[in-house]
C-alpha cells in the first residue's frame, strides 16, 4: 500500500509545495487532558537560491493521513505554536497544538467560588470563552462547597476540579467536555470503534505489569481482574465530632490517600481516584507496526493470540502516526481496561448526603 498525506495552511493546500522537502511528519493523539500535535521536519536547504516560506506563529494546519487505495483520513486542526531552525543539514521543524485553545482559556484569573456545582462553573466558564458545556450528568451535580481560584487559569482550575473526581475537563470542537476518564469513548461520550491486535500485526510489543505493593499483592501471572486487589482509604476532618473520620474503597488491604481531604464528599471522591489510577496504572502495553489511519486514542483494544497472562481488554491512551522515508508507521500505548471501575463523582454525591446516623445506604464507599 502507498502512504498518502494532505496538508493544508491557513486552508491552502501545501502537500505538493513540501512533498519533496518532507523529512517526516508526525501526529501524537493523547487521551483526556494532554494536548494532541503535529509535527513537521523539513529539509530547509536553499534550492535555486530559494528558500522555504518560513511560518508564522498561529498558522492553521489541518493534516489528513492514510493511504492511496483508501484515501487520506483527516486528523483534525491543529495551530502552530512552534518553529525551529537547525543545522548542519539545515532543517525547520514546525510544532503545532490541537486548534481550539484560546490564549483566554489559559490567562491566570483570581475568583472565589461557593454553594455551586461543577456544571455550574463549567457552564460559567465556556459562556465566557464561547464553548458549549457537553457534561456527564453525574459529574455536572457533583457540589463545590468553596474553591478559589487563585492566579490560576480558567482551564486549569477547572481542570483541577475534574481530576479530583476521575474526570477530564477538554475544549473539543467548540465544546467544553466535561467527562470520566477511563470509559473507552471519545472524551465528547461517542462511542469508538474497537481495534483488534494479533502479534502479527505488529512489528514490536512490550507487555508490562507492576503490582501495588500497598494493597495486595498480585496473581503470579499478573492476570488478575481490573480492581480486584486492595483498595485506598481516605481520612477527612469532621467538625462535628473533632475528629479524623475515614473512607474506604475497595477491599483491604487499603492504601492511603497521602493528605487530608476537606469534607466526606471530597474524600470518597479522593479515594475512588486514587483507587482507578492504580487499578489502570499496574498494567501497560505499548507497540508499533504499519500506519493504520483509525487507530486513536481512547479506544478498545482487544489483545488476541498473545501469550498466556496477557490480559485481552485495554483502551488505547495515545497514539503515534508518523511518515517518513521509512513508509507511514503507528505507535501506541494502552492501559489495562476497566469496566467496573469505581465513579468518582456518584460516590461523592452518595456522601454528600450522608444522614445523621453516618450511614451511607447501596454504596460502595464505607464511611466509618
Amino acid at each position: 500500500m502507498i502512504p498518502v498525506f494532505r496538508l493544508t495552511a491557513d486552508r491552502k493546500d501545501i502537500t505538493a509545495a513540501i512533498a519533496d522537502r518532507l523529512i517526516s511528519i508526525s501526529y501524537k493523539d493523547e487521551a483526556e487532558t494532554k494536548s494532541d500535535r503535529l509535527t513537521l521536519r523539513l529539509d530547509d536547504r536553499p534550492r535555486d537560491g530559494s528558500y522555504l516560506a518560513m511560518p508564522s506563529v498561529g498558522t492553521k494546519l489541518e493534516f489528513a493521513i492514510g493511504y492511496k487505495d483508501g484515501g487520506a483520513v483527516s486528523m483534525g486542526s491543529f495551530t502552530v505554536d512552534e518553529i525551529k531552525y537547525s543545522g548542519p543539514v539545515a532543517t525547520l521543524e514546525i510544532g503545532a497544538k490541537a486548534a481550539g485553545m484560546e490564549t483566554s482559556f489559559r490567562s491566570p484569573v483570581s475568583k472565589s467560588w461557593n454553594d455551586t456545582t461543577l456544571g455550574a462553573i463549567a457552564e460559567a466558564i465556556a459562556k465566557e470563552h464561547g464553548f458549549t458545556v457537553k457534561a456527564d450528568p453525574v459529574l455536572a451535580a457533583v457540589p463545590v462547597r468553596h474553591e478559589d481560584q487563585t492566579n490560576e487559569s480558567s482551564m486549569a482550575f477547572l481542570t483541577r476540579l475534574a481530576s479530583a473526581h476521575d474526570a477530564v475537563a477538554k475544549p473539543v470542537d467548540g465544546y467544553l467536555v466535561l467527562a470520566p476518564k477511563g470509559q473507552a469513548k471519545a472524551v465528547t461520550g461517542k462511542a469508538l470503534p474497537g481495534v483488534t491486535l494479533r502479534p502479527g500485526d505488529l512489528t514490536s510489543w512490550t507487555y508490562s505489569y507492576s503490582a501495588r505493593s500497598e494493597a495486595g499483592e498480585a496473581d503470579k501471572d499478573g492476570a488478575d481482574k481490573p480492581g480486584s486487589k486492595g483498595g485506598t482509604k481516605a481520612v477527612y476532618w469532621d467538625k462535628d465530632t473533632a475528629a479524623l473520620n475515614a473512607v474506604t474503597v475497595g477491599d483491604p488491604p487499603y492504601e492511603n490517600v497521602k493528605f487530608v481531604s476537606s469534607n466526606p464528599e471530597k474524600a470518597a471522591a479522593d479515594a475512588s481516584t486514587k483507587k482507578n489510577e492504580k487499578d489502570r496504572e499496574k498494567a501497560r502495553f505499548n507497540g508499533s507496526g504499519p500506519g493504520n489511519p483509525r487507530m486513536m486514542a481512547e479506544q478498545r483494544l482487544t489483545l488476541s493470540g498473545f501469550r498466556p497472562g496477557v490480559p485481552t481488554d485495554w483502551r488505547v491512551t495515545s497514539v503515534e502516526h508518523k511518515l517518513d522515508k521509512g513508509g507511514y508507521t503507528c505507535s501506541l500505548d494502552a492501559e489495562q481496561f476497566n469496566e467496573g471501575q469505581q465513579n468518582a463523582a456518584a460516590n461523592a454525591a452518595k456522601l454528600a448526603k450522608v444522614g445523621a446516623d453516618g450511614s451511607v445506604p447501596d454504596a460502595d464507599v464505607v464511611r466509618f
